[in-house]
């Protein structure tokens, strides 16, 4: 037995389906992960499988006035919650049989029905909630009972849960639980203990105890103790013909469970510790340990095997995280046969969704619900194939973001936050990923958030961004031509040219995912193109230099660089090179492999940070434009830009007007020093061996 569907309307952020979407979610049988940012709604969507199947921890779940969803000023008075299993062996079948919906393919569901009306507090009557839980569709079917409810109660697993508290002893501990439902518990409530036989072992646990309570009770130190207590302190308050006596025993009722509510369950000590000695361990073990429990009478007991996790990552280190989750992944996929154990979580650690199936999640995105399984993305087969091999955990964030950049190489990842900082367009302010997914991922990533069939898009923005890779005729001096096909914009008509171009939006565009291609060639030599020339120039000579020396600049070389630098830039300025030249010329130590990309734009995002090279509205406008409409698409200024279209002469776009003088990429600064831990820190990782014209 399963949730196959939970449905619910005008509770807490889902509507009714009109004013704000109500919750419409159909589950896989074994594993369902959702992700998505804070306040999407998926700690909702666990709290309405709770409210209506109820939990085996039998805590109280009651709904109240803010559970009723709001829409501007107005309160829905009344919410309803459905929820759908299916599966059932013949045995659930027959314990729930009056409960059962005979579906339209002849099998059988049972489908429980919560209703709930607000009364709001009145001259004399105090605020209400009332709450009526039946069966069948639209709850047109019989109350429910007590066979039902026992039958279907889910396992929650709290997001704040103290895992340690949980495993003490205690009255109705949850461990007493686990142990009252395993599968060889029954016949222990039998008391074997033969008095006439004090030294016989019992085989039964309260046979047991009462062994271990008459023999303790026998100890020359507990008859002690009694005695004193007995002759000297308790015959004292006693009055003629009363006798108050003490005994002193283990349990006082001997009867199984309150024998199980005295056990307790912990970690053993570590290796060189030994075994009986008392010693705290971590609550990420203890965490695990109290989730690997939970599964125990998950998979043993006759009930609903429904496992709801609230962010198990809580505690965990990332290995273990993906302990953890091959642990649920492996409970969640055997056989009916097994007892397979059907696990909801809710998430926000990209390590954890890393190492799980796209097709086990649903994108949570402000209270609807869009599920990434195959069929109902525009993903291939061969696109599932390929993320599961090589997404992680920088990647995954992609999952939790409230817009995606996807770059083709760490030059991007780099640079792009500070421009856009600097630009008054935040990425983080905006919620905004970059993922950088290679040369060769673009386009199996780029479908992940766009919709297949029917069904509202997915609303988060999405850009790729990607070379256009055809290269300029003024770079022909250190570009070889292939020996066969085309490489230069003198190869290309105008229309050939538009056509490479909409052949790589059209292979990944749709929904709110857009394709953003570099106008001319590659990413650093379009900024140096359209306005970022003197930019470009500074930091890819700091990079030619530390290539050079194959180590770290220290702050004295990068001032002296610098400062060389910006002569060189004044010498170029002054020779009258056209744009397109001069570009070709600042690109130039790239694409020989003479500087990294990655360390040339940690240079750069230093250099921009300053805030000499333009800010706001003078720096957008300085780049290029379809850098401009990617920032355009994720996020939003303070104030409106005047996004400065290109010209297009013979299908090749130049840069406008106001950039098309060497001299007005040109911002004078004063030498200043770059600090080499800001410069070499920040992305070295995936600056490391990345140069040339690799991304």
């Amino acid at each position: 037995m399963y949730l196959k569907h939970i449905h619910a309307r005008n509770y807490r952020a889902f509507g009714d389906g009109t004013s704000a979407p109500a919750l419409d979610w159909e589950l896989n049988p074994g594993l369902n992960i959702l992700v998505g940012e804070n306040d999407a709604g998926k700690t909702g969507i666990i709290d309405s499988i709770r409210q209506v199947l109820l939990t085996t921890s039998y805590e109280p779940i009651r709904l109240f006035e803010q559970d009723f969803h709001i829409h501007g000023g107005d309160r829905a008075h009344t919410l309803t919650i459905e929820a759908t299993l299916c599966g059932l062996n013949p045995d659930q079948e027959a314990s729930v049989l009056e409960w059962l919906t005979l579906e339209k393919d002849g099998s059988c569901s049972l489908v429980l029905h919560l209703e709930a009306r607000y009364h709001p507090p009145q001259a004399t009557k105090r605020a209400r909630v009332d709450t009526i839980v039946r069966t069948g569709a639209n709850g047109t079917g019989p109350e429910v009972g007590y066979a039902v409810r026992e039958l279907v109660r889910a396992t929650y697993l709290k997001p704040l849960r103290d895992a340690e508290a949980e495993l003490r002893p205690g009255r109705q501990s949850r461990l007493s639980q686990i142990l009252g439902a395993h599968n060889h518990i029954s016949g222990q409530e039998v008391n074997d203990f033969d008095k006439t036989s004090p030294n016989e072992i019992p085989e039964r646990l309260v046979g047991l105890m009462a062994f271990a309570q008459h023999h303790l009770g026998e100890h020359v130190v507990v008859k002690s103790v009694e005695k004193d207590i007995n002759d000297n302190y308790l015959s004292q308050f006693a009055f003629f013909g009363d006798n108050i006596q003490s005994r002193i025993r283990i349990a006082p009722d001997l009867a199984l469970t309150p024998i199980l509510e005295k056990f307790e369950l912990s970690l053993l000590p570590r290796a060189h510790i030994h075994p009986d000695a008392r010693c705290a361990r971590g609550l990420g073990y203890n965490n695990a340990l109290f989730m690997a429990t939970e599964l125990v009478l998950l998979r043993d007991g006759e009930e609903l095997a429904l496992l709801l996790v609230e962010e198990p990552e809580a505690h965990l280190h990332p290995q273990l995280q993906e302990r953890v989750m091959d642990l649920l992944k492996e409970h969640s996929r055997e056989s009916q046969d097994e007892k397979r154990v059907q696990v909801i979580l809710t998430t926000h650690s990209p390590s954890l969704v890393s190492t799980a199936r796209i097709e086990d999640m649903t994108l949570v995105h402000k209270a609807q619900t869009f599920p990434l399984a195959a069929g109902k993305t525009s993903l291939k087969r061969t696109d599932y194939s390929f993320l599961r091999r090589f997404i992680d955990a920088t990647k995954a964030n992609l999952f939790f973001a409230r817009g995606v950049m996807m770059v083709e190489g760490p030059a991007e990842a780099i640079l792009l936050p500070a421009l856009a900082e600097m630009c008054g367009r935040s990425l983080s302010k905006h919620g905004v990923s970059i993922v950088n997914v290679g040369h060769t991922g673009l386009y199996h990533y780029a479908r992940i958030l766009q919709r297949e069939g029917g069904g509202p898009d997915i609303p988060i923005p999405v850009v790729c961004l990607t070379d256009r890779d055809i290269v300029p005729d003024v770079a022909q001096s250190y570009v070889d031509k292939p020996a066969k096909g085309q490489r230069f914009d003198s190869d290309y008509s105008g229309p050939e040219m538009a056509a490479v171009v909409q052949s790589k939006k059209e292979r990944a565009e749709g929904g709110k995912t857009i394709v953003c291609v570099s106008d001319r060639w590659t990413f650093e030599y379009d900024l140096a193109l359209y306005g970022c020339a003197e930019l470009m120039h500074l930091a890819i000579t700091l990079a030619v230099k530390a290539k050079s020396r194959d180590e770290r600049l220290d702050e004295t070389d990068e001032i002296a660089t610098l400062a060389a630098a910006k002569l060189s830039w004044a010498e170029l300025q002054t020779a009258g090179h056209a744009p397109d030249a001069l570009a070709a010329i600042i690109y130039r130590p790239l694409k020989v492999n003479e500087a990294s990309k990655a360390i040339a734009a940690q240079y750069a995002a230093h250099l921009v940070s300053t805030g000499e090279y333009g800010k706001d509205d003078d720096l957008f406008d300085k780049l290029p434009p379809y850098l401009q409409a990617a920032l355009a698409h994720l996020t939003s200024a303070s104030s409106a830009k005047s996004m400065a279209a290109p010209v297009s002469t013979a299908g090749v776009v130049v840069p406008p007007v106001q950039n098309a003088s060497p001299a007005a990429t040109s911002v004078p600064v004063q030498p200043a020093p770059v600090h080499p831990a800001t410069l070499q820190a920040s992305g070295a990782a995936a600056a490391a061996g990345t140069q040339g014209d690799g991304k």
